[in-house]
């Protein structure tokens, strides 16, 4: 079984769950996704040679071992995520969750699991050749004559990417800068004890409150996005990585755009400073426990419960 396409049917199916004239809610939509996860690895384990296995051990197919994980983060996102959850503000609004909704219904293979689990790197004290653009060796054909579009679109220079992290508070260090992708926006996290001549080495706002909202109003003298990455050597890497993420999973430039629902914006967020988006990202730290839903260990722990109460059962 291929992930990518599991997830992708997953999520079609919970959103028409969540559609049912009857039965349709959050709580069930959530619920189905876990009962489908918990039938997939107990007939798994039933029907393969995963029947041999120690009880006590949860078995994972081969190619679905990332199943739990996706499980787990498509009932914590904006589709499925209440938003009756104590947050400064709803989260999702019903028109974010719609969106949501509208493009989980004609979502990709290639990006069901990457738009409900998002990607998190560390942009500060890069690795040397981090954010810059390098060219792969020629291949050895071996004397194969094989298509010369493929062969040439595998030489095409590819930006190295800074090294992932888990979506989770435990990986986020209060002195670090990181970048957060969850393939619908680009969240620029600042930490609090940054120093300023530190963060300045990539943004060019005139103060720590740029694109935040100060007593209840915008700050309009200070560029947003993209507009505010200074033009430095760290800078320019940044600039690097947001476009090597925006065609991360496209086979050429001319899919590339077509691959995210719009064209992700730049978040700039300043930790500690009143940022609406601050708690929005926090909540997008999907391996941590978020509003009603656990953390992803005690997720397993569960789905590992409920594979061995149903397997159980089946003798």
């Amino acid at each position: 079984a291929d992930l990518g396409t599991v997830a992708a049917i997953m999520t079609r199916q919970a959103i028409s769950d969540l559609d049912d004239p009857n039965e349709g809610s959050l709580h069930n939509a959530q619920s189905k996704v876990f009962q489908k996860c918990v039938s997939i690895l107990a007939n798994y384990r039933l029907h393969t040679t995963a029947k041999s296995s120690p009880v006590g051990q949860l078995i994972l197919p081969e190619s679905l071992q990332l199943l739990p994980l996706f499980c787990l983060s498509l009932r914590k996102s904006r589709l499925f995520r209440n938003s009756s959850v104590p947050f400064k503000a709803p989260f999702p609004t019903a028109d974010e969750r719609a969106y949501h909704i509208f493009y989980g219904r004609m979502i990709s293979p290639n990006m069901s699991l990457q738009c409900v689990h998002p990607n998190l790197f560390r942009v500060s004290d890069m690795r040397m050749r981090d954010g810059e653009w390098i060219t792969p060796p020629a291949l050895e054909t071996n004397g194969i004559s094989g298509d010369e579009q493929v062969t040439a679109s595998s030489m095409r220079p590819v930006c190295q990417l800074p090294k992932s992290l888990n979506p989770s508070i435990a990986c986020l260090d209060e002195e670090e800068m990181y970048l957060l992708d969850d393939r619908f926006a680009f969240y620029l996290f600042i930490g609090k004890g940054v120093p300023e001549e530190k963060w300045r080495e990539l943004l060019s706002v005139s103060t720590a409150t740029g694109a935040q909202r100060v007593d209840g109003q915008w700050v309009n003298n200070v560029p947003m996005g993209e507009l505010s990455i200074a033009s430095t050597e760290a800078g320019h890497k940044l600039r690097n990585i947001l476009e090597q993420l925006r065609r991360l999973n496209s086979p050429n430039d001319a899919l590339a755009m077509n691959l995210r629902p719009s064209y992700a914006p730049l978040v700039l967020i300043f930790v500690g400073r009143g940022s609406v988006y601050e708690e929005e990202m926090d909540s997008l730290l999907v391996d941590d426990p978020v509003g009603r839903e656990k953390s992803y260990v005690d997720f397993l722990c569960d789905v590992h419960k409920a594979v061995r109460e149903e397997s159980t059962t089946e003798f």
